[in-house]
């Protein structure tokens, strides 16, 4: 009965903290290769000190295998993990100064400050070509999500509290702003309109005079886009809305698991769902469905379309770089910055200027910036760019 017991929690701890010390060093090499070296020494303690003790009940020779085993996986992802860590970050990616000090920092493009970070401490900046100059803190401190109006405004969504507060681009003055009580999951704003999700529910204020009104859609609500007058609503159903016009349901026949996240420019829309080991994307060109797309990178986090064209999009990912697209998704072009978590971006079209904040918290922090290598710049700027799955 006692040996049973024995083996019986032998077998629990192998699949559990063996199977995790031996597959995440290799999940963690895809993006972060300190967590994966950190993961490795743990890993090779456990392989000696405690490996062969929980497989005492198995044949000496197969004790023997399957220590080697799992030194040999440790010893091959630690030493790949190692040079990964030592390896420059891209140089094609230009970090900003003093960025490498903030977590998880959220970025935006506004047409009158440009890039704009709002740090992990809640303080914001703007980036001016050789340091950064502060915009203040808005009055609920750290903000859920980030993002800039058109006419030049910066829009925060602080967490626990039923308000958003907004800075006037032209006094430079921050003001809180009521709105519906509730856990608040998404914010997209545009011109004259800002759209939010509350407990699954699709809220818009009218700027103009001031009032909230609910959305009549059916079912939850989870996350929303705006530009340029398109808005996508996903949820368990996807909704979208040209103007004025009444919200129409555009759920494709075939989606995918989980909750998707919306990007919209140019009259496209764009909606991706990210994973640990692998993403699902859906691009719907003006005036048409969505239809499924190849993904560029296994867990993708963010995309930016450019607001005039939208079927340039920028896209970043967890660990695999920020990729670029000329036609909608239809195929991609590497832009780098692999090994850096990107959660946030911003675009200024105009200059044809990308910029990738970091969600990591330990290491390769910071903002980084390169020129886009593809294509003409638009003929205008990224007015609100999405902070991507938080």
């Amino acid at each position: 009965m006692v040996r049973g017991v024995q083996v019986c929690w032998s077998f629990i701890v192998l699949v559990f903290a063996g199977g995790f010390l031996i597959v995440g060093p290799w999940w963690a090499l895809r993006g972060i290769p300190a967590m994966a070296v950190v993961l490795v020494a743990i890993g090779l303690w456990f392989d000696l000190a405690a490996l062969a003790n929980l497989l005492e009940w198995a044949p000496a020779w197969v004790r023997r295998a399957a220590v080697r085993l799992a030194v040999a996986s440790h010893l091959i992802v630690g030493g790949w993990g190692v040079v990964e860590w030592l390896r420059p970050i891209d140089p094609a990616w230009t970090p900003l100064a003093g960025s490498a000090d903030w977590s998880d920092p959220l970025l935006v493009f506004s047409q009158v400050d440009g890039f704009v970070v709002q740090s992990g401490g809640g303080r914001v900046r703007a980036w001016t070509g050789d340091d950064w100059r502060d915009l203040g803190e808005p009055p609920g401190g750290r903000a859920w999500e980030f993002h800039a109006a058109p006419d030049g405004a910066l829009w925060t969504a602080p967490t626990g509290v039923a308000r958003l507060d907004r800075r006037d681009p032209v006094t430079g003055q921050w003001r809180s702003i009521g709105r519906p009580a509730g856990q608040l999951k998404s914010l997209a704003v545009d011109s004259g309109e800002l759209l939010v999700t509350v407990d699954g529910a699709l809220h818009r204020l009218d700027m103009a005079k001031g009032t909230w009104s609910k959305e009549q859609l059916a079912g939850r609500v989870e996350q929303v886009a705006l530009g340029g007058g398109s808005a996508a609503a996903l949820g368990w159903s996807w909704w979208s809305r040209d103007g004025a016009v009444a919200w129409v349901d555009r759920t494709p026949p075939e989606r995918g698991d989980g909750w998707f996240y919306p990007a919209v420019g140019g009259g496209w829309r764009y909606a991706w769902h990210s994973g640990i080991w692998s993403s699902d994307l859906h691009v719907a060109p003006p005036g048409r469905s969505f239809e499924p797309r190849t993904p560029p990178a296994p867990d993708l986090r963010v995309m930016v379309p450019d607001p005039d064209d939208g079927a340039r999009v920028i896209a970043g990912s967890w660990g695999q770089g920020v990729w670029g697209s000329d036609d909608g998704g239809a195929t991609w072009t590497p832009l780098g910055l692999t090994r850096v978590q990107v959660r946030s971006l911003a675009v200024d079209w105009r200059r044809g200027v990308v910029c990738a904040a970091s969600s990591n918290t330990i290491w390769d922090r910071g903002v980084f910036c390169r020129e886009l290598p593809h294509g003409q710049p638009s003929g205008g700027s990224e007015a609100a760019a999405a902070t991507g799955s938080p």
